[in-house]
């Protein structure tokens, strides 16, 4: 079904929805957050929601895209192959800030495996971007005589993300759980130094 064209108004609308949701999952987290929640916070009735929205798993896919859309800002600005590495760190280290939104996505990145899933295209391409840009960090450092040429960086890249992703649930389930100093462990192994 062809949605039909949102107005400026509209559109403005939605974002507020968008950034209404975002806050609540944030801190209230996403087995707290109801679309009921999330309308009595705009004070309106979820219904409203649903107009800008077709189901509750569109506007929760929506909040995880701006979620990864705003990481780069959130961390402070430009990423690129020189400072890929510890950027991802930063990351998650800012998710802490967030594990609302984390849950959010582990859940869904762990729902949209089948390909009939809404969010599946969204995270074939998240991690498709976060591996090669991970890759062509540790690819600069190799060349920089930072990583040893011989780590296949690929791989490692994606050994990189699972760690991270791993990582975040296991904070999640134990805050006790030091995500972005393992994390950070992890790289300064693959360089040869110590943290």
């Amino acid at each position: 079904m062809t949605r039909p064209a949102i107005s400026p108004k509209g559109i403005a609308r939605r974002e507020q929805i968008l950034q209404t949701a975002t806050a609540t999952l944030a801190v209230d987290g996403y087995r707290n957050s109801s679309l009921r929640g999330i309308a009595r916070a705009l004070g309106v009735e979820p219904a409203h929601i649903l107009y800008y929205f077709e189901s509750r798993e569109e506007l929760l896919q929506a909040v995880v895209e701006r979620w990864d859309d705003d990481a780069i800002a959130a961390v402070g600005g430009a990423v690129d192959a020189r400072t890929a590495l510890d950027f991802y760190v930063a990351t998650v280290q800012h998710n802490l800030e967030i594990p609302g939104i984390v849950h959010l996505y582990l859940t869904l990145a762990a729902e949209a495996v089948h390909p009939g899933h809404s969010a599946h295209q969204f995270f074939l391409d998240r991690f498709h971007r976060a591996r090669g840009l991970l890759a062509d960090g540790i690819r600069f450092e190799q060349a920089a005589g930072a990583i040893d040429a011989a780590y296949d960086a690929d791989f490692e890249a994606r050994t990189l993300i699972a760690l991270a992703d791993g990582l975040q649930l296991q904070a999640l389930v134990d805050p006790a759980v030091d995500a972005p100093g393992d994390l950070a462990l992890a790289i300064a192994k693959l360089r040869g130094t110590s943290a």
